[in-house]
């Protein structure tokens, strides 16, 4: 028909194929449109899924940090747990040390009572409604036994005897027990215990010190035979 046209009519024909022509070009143009509009919606979807993959690799790698977060604090509570653990056994066993020092020794009628006890001495004497208790033998200088001003109506009353026989040998088994034996607990006669601590010579220690034996020579009234008894008893000791 179109060719019948163009044969007897050309120019309806020629209008013919400029209006289809127009057509197509219109269809084209909104074609092109279209593409354009979803090739701006396949970018933005792009941009959109772009950046859901970057959230999610942040989301991704802030899980990783939380996870070994909370996995550290869980080794550090175990951790800490039993450092407590082990603290809180360490002073169950101070305790347990000091307390197993204890010991007690009652006078003849039972009345006065010396004791040693957490690394103290303490008298219960009753003619004295208070106790009378030692400076810790653990921090006093070189395990002295040293009492507050009260000892002093103790010691002048009638269990005086009783009361200092008593923390010599409460004293002496905390030393022992301690390893912190003083120049009155070795087998000594008094007068040598007394030249050597005023010599300044107070513990077993110091009489094991190298080159004791000339220091000793050099005290007045310490001869050979008496040197050769002090180094016996520390020997004793020793052994």
């Amino acid at each position: 028909m179109n060719t019948q046209l163009q044969h007897d009519d050309p120019l309806a024909f020629a209008i013919q194929q400029q209006l289809i022509n127009a057509d197509l070009r219109t269809e084209l143009m909104a074609e092109r449109q279209r593409s354009k509009a979803l090739e701006g919606k396949l970018k933005q979807a792009e941009k959109a899924a772009k950046e859901a993959q970057q959230h999610k690799d942040r989301a991704d790698r802030l899980r990783a940090k939380l996870d070994a977060t909370e996995k550290q604090a869980k080794q550090i509570r175990h951790e800490t747990k039993q450092a407590l653990d082990k603290a809180r056994a360490e002073a169950r066993r101070e305790k347990q040390r000091d307390a197993g020092n204890h010991a007690t020794i009652k006078s003849d009628d039972g009345k006065c009572i010396v004791q040693l006890a957490y690394n103290q001495v303490h008298i219960h004497e009753p003619d004295r409604w208070y106790m009378v208790s030692s400076q810790p033998l653990n921090k006093a200088e070189k395990a002295r036994v040293v009492f507050c001003g009260l000892i002093d109506g103790i010691r002048a009353g009638d269990y005086a005897e009783f009361v200092e026989g008593a923390i010599g040998t409460l004293a002496a088994k905390w030393r022992a027990d301690n390893h912190r034996l003083r120049v009155e607990d070795l087998d000594l006669p008094t007068k040598v215990m007394r030249r050597l601590e005023d010599a300044g010579i107070e513990t077993l220690a110091e009489l094991k010190a190298d080159g004791i034996e000339q220091q000793l020579t050099a005290i007045k009234g310490i001869g050979p035979a008496t040197i050769k008894q002090v180094m016996k008893a520390v020997a004793k000791e020793a052994a």
